[in-house]
């Protein structure tokens, strides 16, 4: 896969609990720990994480973030014919004046080594202007801006960047409906854009849709097992280095009802050692959302994409989860990884597996309004520092708060 495909920041404003402008970062800072498995070098020198941990206490906001992010992914993708049909955007309720005004984005990240910036302004009804720039010798150059005046949408190309002749003009501001990005609209049009072209095919190959909780990764992962024989080794060394006692993954396809695939489990008892084999149904839950998330993961990293994963420790044991963490570094990629989680103990593998930047906290005020903020941002921590003990005490705030 093309190498230098990334995302450096991600700032938003007015969507769900975010009423202020928050921006969550994956540019490292000047720490060397860790440099050859969490850090990638951009060509302009700019240091980018390959991993993003999200703290925060219940209803604080975690999830929010990675489902503002997630909505600008299914955005980007969503082609409504009919003009009616909303954005699905939903902006900070809690004040009299932010459901009346639009939610904003601003993204800047790396597409075969070429850095873009892309901003959105948009309502549930339609989008207020959307822009793409892409970077040249330190500078921005506007590919695109579109703006919404007298019930349409306004396209502007930049003749620097590409002719656009009338025609042609004439067909994407038809297709690019007031609630339709121009990423989506370029679809219906038999033609050629020049930087549009290749962001969207990182948009369509290598921005991940996100895991949660309640995401079906069953079949996914049975799937990703059928069709992909160096997962099923890497899976199945993956399990076995996990200690789990699956020694073989069987593929059926269809020979065999109600299961496709067939797990080995080697046991030890009394009479030596037995064989046995269960299908994927009869794993537990814990198993089957491990192999979920290690498919996802093997995704991303095949294919130097972005996941993001909320509350990553669902079913997992702590050490488990450190483990899945650790593959995801070591393994060669520039995939990024970001999450939400309660995981503490996690805390305690900085300096050993995580690094200080790696961490950010959410945290909502009296306004109901959420925060964002990075570890690193707090005076005083150094690498000697106990971070779950601090974090447990209140030194970063993001805790709840538990009336006696």
């Amino acid at each position: 896969m093309p190498e230098n495909s990334m995302i450096e920041e991600i700032s938003l404003k007015n969507i769900l609990s975010f009423k202020n402008e928050v921006t969550f970062s994956f540019e490292a800072t000047d720490d060397a720990t860790f440099e050859s498995s969490h850090v990638v070098m951009m060509p302009d020198g700019t240091r980018l994480l390959r991993l993003g941990i999200i703290y925060g206490a219940n209803a604080s906001g975690k999830t929010n973030l990675l489902d503002a992010i997630d909505w600008l992914r299914s955005f980007w993708l969503f082609n409504p014919q009919d003009v009616n049909k909303h954005t699905g955007i939903e902006p900070f309720l809690l004040d009299v004046n932010t459901p009346h005004q639009p939610s904003e984005f601003c993204i800047k990240f790396w597409v075969n080594g070429t850095k873009y910036v892309y901003q959105l302004s948009v309502t549930n009804e339609y989008v207020v202007y959307e822009e793409l720039s892409y970077y040249e010798t330190g500078h921005p150059v506007k590919v695109f801006r579109r703006e919404f005046a007298d019930g349409q949408s306004v396209l502007y190309f930049n003749p620097d960047v590409q002719e656009i002749d009338k025609e042609t003009q004439r067909a994407l501001t038809l297709y690019c409906l007031p609630n339709k990005s121009l990423l989506a609209a370029r679809g219906n049009v038999n033609m050629k854009l020049a930087y549009v072209d290749d962001v969207r095919e990182w948009i369509l190959h290598r921005f991940m849709p996100m895991v949660n909780p309640k995401t079906n990764m069953l079949y996914y992962c049975q799937n990703k097992i059928n069709q992909n024989v160096k997962f099923k080794d890497y899976l199945l060394e993956f399990l076995h280095l996990a200690d789990f006692n699956i020694t073989g993954i069987k593929s059926y396809g269809e020979e065999k009802e109600n299961s496709a695939l067939g797990f080995e489990h080697t046991v030890s008892n009394s009479r030596g050692e037995e064989k046995y084999e269960l299908n994927i149904a009869q794993q537990s839950n814990g198993t089957k959302r491990v192999m979920g998330i290690e498919a996802a993961i093997y995704e991303a990293s095949d294919k130097n994409a972005f996941l993001i994963i909320d509350e990553m420790e669902t079913s997992l044991h702590p050490d488990l989860m450190e483990y899945i963490i650790q593959k995801h570094l070591l393994r060669p990629s520039q995939s990024q990884l970001l999450i939400t989680t309660h995981n503490l103990s996690l805390l305690n593998t900085i300096n050993d597996l995580i690094r200080k930047d790696n961490v950010w906290f959410v945290e909502k005020d009296k306004t109901g309004a959420t925060d964002l903020f990075s570890l690193v941002e707090f005076a005083g921590i150094n690498n000697s520092s106990q971070f779950e003990r601090d974090y447990r005490n209140g030194k970063f705030g993001a805790l709840p708060v538990i009336m006696d």
